[in-house]
C-alpha cells in the first residue's frame, strides 16, 4: 500500500482553522457600531463574541491527542528552540493520521486471520506487510 492510500486526506493551511482574525474582525466590527454608552449592554454581542471565542477554543477538539503532550515530547529534542502552536497541531494532526492508518492496517490483518480482537501479532504482520511501515521493523519490543 503506498503512502497516498495512507494519508488519503492531505493537510494543507486551508485546512487547518484559525479563528484568530475572525475575532479580532468581530471585535473591531461591535466596537465601531457601538458607542461608549452601550458598550457592555447588548447581551446579542456579548453572547457572539462568546460564541467565536469558543470557536477558537473547539479548534483544540478537531484532535484527540492532547497538544500540551505532544508539545512536550517535542520540548525533548535539545534542537527544538520553540514549537509554535501550528506545529505543535500539525505534527499531533500527522500523529493522528499515522495511528488511524496503522490501525487501519492491523484491522486488515486481523479480519485476514477471521479474528475479532487485534492483537499484537496482527501490529507486527501489518508492519511486515506494508512497505511504508518498515521503518517500525523492530521498534516494537
Amino acid at each position: 500500500m503506498a503512502s497516498e492510500d495512507l494519508f488519503a486526506e492531505e493537510l494543507t493551511e486551508e485546512s487547518v482553522p484559525t479563528f484568530d482574525n475572525e475575532i479580532e474582525e468581530a471585535t473591531e466590527e461591535v466596537e465601531a457600531t457601538q458607542n461608549p454608552a452601550q458598550v457592555g449592554t447588548d447581551n446579542e454581542t456579548a453572547s457572539h463574541l462568546e460564541k467565536q471565542k469558543s470557536d477558537k477554543t473547539n479548534e483544540h477538539k478537531l484532535l484527540q491527542l492532547p497538544l500540551a503532550r505532544v508539545r512536550n515530547i517535542m520540548k525533548l529534542d535539545p534542537d527544538l528552540h520553540i514549537a509554535s502552536n501550528e506545529a505543535v497541531f500539525c505534527v499531533t494532526r500527522a500523529t493522528e493520521l499515522f495511528i488511524g492508518s496503522l490501525a487501519r492496517e492491523s484491522y486488515h490483518c486481523t479480519t485476514e486471520n477471521k479474528k475479532k480482537t487485534i492483537q499484537r501479532r496482527d501490529i507486527d504482520m501489518a508492519i511486515n506487510t506494508v512497505e511504508s511501515l518498515d521503518f517500525l521493523d523492530g521498534a516494537m519490543f
